[in-house]
Order: structure tokens, then C-alpha cells, then sequence
């Protein structure tokens, strides 16, 4: 299909690593060209960042986490899922190397992507499970991974949720692994591919390309055969090293495709109505959410 402002779609996506895997994939892969869908990339690096340019309409869809579809749609900015980014990621909680435990966290400085979205709504229930307050320590906006790494690092702040495969670096160089997303919270789902209802609602046609070039670079990506090809692809675009994006894509492949159920939807809705000050509004049903 010849490029056109028919054909185009502005996608964003906030941190890298293996999430993001399906995306350079469908780039390089040529799968969107393929389904008529002329993408144009935006790293934008924090989730406030991605949900503004949402907002403001210059994005048509972002890669996040689903706790931002619901919250936005409580700031009047409604967004519809069209599909799963990627399972939940195995995301670690890493600390400074004189951090041994979650309860050493105490009266320190976390990093967090946006103070109100993303992991933090999760680190916050997680320290709440302790008896604490938020007096008990200090939520600090930083960025994406990369930035709260390069934080952790220079020891001006103690502890941040870091996304695979950037985390590992940071443990063998001392850095604690407290608790990661999994262990923590088992059921909650992962990150999603999200749009704005209004963008897709107009270009319906455009949302269902982009929903099948995803279910394909997905296919693609679990296909033992495209095994060399797809690590070639995490080397390039996701800093991740040869063993461990090995080790990750045969965790993908034993998992299959990721889904994003109701079910999944209803959790991330309790969380943000338990953490958000909703009014009198009632709690949505989860399938409004879906495209």
C-alpha cells in the first residue's frame, strides 16, 4: 500500500526492553507496511509525557500499562485496547547494593515513571502491605528505565522497578533484587496497546490493519525458526546481550501469545478506583475498554 495520511498512524511507547519486542519486529519485519499501515515511531521515555501527547492528540496509539486506559478515560481522554503489548514482564524492584530487603526501603527516595501511574500505583499497594504511609518514603518522577537506572546509579535514588533485560546489568554489578512484578503481583496483566477511541473509531479500518500486524509480528516472534533473526532484532534495538534475550524468547515461546481478558481489565480498574479520588462515578465495566 502506497503511504498516505490514510495509511498513517502515530504510535509512542514509553520504556524499551523486551516489552517492546514485538514492535521492532513489526518494523523490521515490514508487517505494517503489510497491512496497510504506515507507522511512525515516538520513544517518549515517561508515561506523563506519552499520555499528554495522547490527550492532545498526537498520538494515535501508545504502548503502556492498563491502569493508563483507565485513568485516562477518568480525565475525559477515552482510550480502547487493541491488543496485549506483551505478558506481564518479570519486572524487578532493584535497590542500591546496601538495600538487603523492601523493609530497608524505609525513609528513602524510590524512582517511579509518574507518581500516579504505571508501577507505581503497584509499589505503593506493595509498601501499603507493610503498614506504610507515604510518609514513610518519597516517590521520585524520573523517566523510562534507562533513566532510572542511570539514577540508581549515581546513588540519588535508592530503589526503582527496572524493566528486563536492563535490570540484570544492575544486579551484577551489586544492586539488589528485592521482589519483582511476578512475585508480587501474580495475576495483574501486562502492558497493552492502547488507542485513542476517537482516533479509531474514525479509522476502523486502519485499528483492525494495525491489530493484525501485531497478531502477526507476535507469530513471528514465537516461531522457533526466526529464532536468530529475533535475537538479531533485541541486540539492535533493545540493549539486551545474546543469553539473555536467548533465555527470554524461550520464555515467550513457552508462554504463546499474550492476551488482555476482562478479567485481567477488572483488576487494573479496582486499582485505580482504590487510588484515585472517582467521585461519585461509577466503576466502568471492563469490556468498554476494548476496541
Amino acid at each position: 500500500m502506497n503511504p498516505s495520511s490514510n495509511s498513517a498512524l502515530r504510535l509512542a511507547y514509553i520504556s524499551g526492553g523486551f516489552p517492546v519486542w514485538a514492535l521492532f519486529v513489526a518494523e523490521s519485519q515490514g508487517f505494517f507496511e503489510a497491512h496497510g499501515v504506515q507507522c511512525s515511531v515516538t520513544h517518549t521515555g515517561a508515561s506523563t509525557v506519552q499520555m499528554q501527547g495522547l490527550r492532545e492528540g498526537k498520538f494515535d496509539v501508545g504502548l503502556q500499562l492498563p491502569d493508563h486506559v483507565v485513568r485516562a478515560g477518568l480525565n475525559g481522554t477515552k482510550l480502547c485496547v487493541l491488543a496485549a503489548q506483551s505478558h506481564p514482564p518479570d519486572v524487578a524492584l532493584v535497590a542500591s547494593p546496601s538495600i538487603q530487603n523492601i523493609e530497608q526501603l524505609k525513609g528513602h527516595r524510590i524512582a517511579v515513571d509518574g507518581a500516579r501511574s504505571g508501577y507505581a500505583l503497584l509499589l505503593v499497594q506493595l509498601l501499603s502491605s507493610l503498614g506504610w504511609t507515604s510518609n514513610d518514603y518519597q516517590l521520585v518522577e524520573v523517566g523510562d528505565s534507562q533513566q532510572r537506572v542511570q539514577a540508581l546509579r549515581s546513588g540519588e535514588l535508592m530503589a526503582s522497578f527496572i524493566n528486563p533485560p536492563l535490570d540484570k546489568a544492575l544486579v551484577n554489578d551489586g544492586f539488589v533484587r528485592l521482589t519483582t512484578t511476578r512475585q508480587a503481583f501474580p495475576s495483574y496483566p501486562g502492558p497493552v496497546v492502547a488507542a485513542r477511541s476517537e482516533w479509531a473509531e474514525s479509522h476502523p479500518l486502519l485499528a483492525k490493519g494495525f491489530q493484525s500486524a501485531w497478531a502477526e509480528a507476535w507469530r513471528w516472534l514465537l516461531e522457533p525458526s526466526n529464532q536468530a533473526q529475533a535475537i538479531e532484532i533485541a541486540l539492535k534495538h533493545l540493549g539486551a546481550e545474546a543469553p539473555s534475550a536467548l533465555n527470554a524468547l524461550q520464555n515467550l515461546q513457552r508462554q504463546g501469545m499474550p492476551q488482555i481478558s476482562a478479567e485481567g481489565m477488572s483488576q487494573v480498574i479496582d486499582l485505580v478506583w482504590r487510588n484515585e479520588s472517582v467521585g461519585q462515578k461509577p466503576r466502568p465495566e471492563p469490556a468498554s475498554y476494548f476496541f
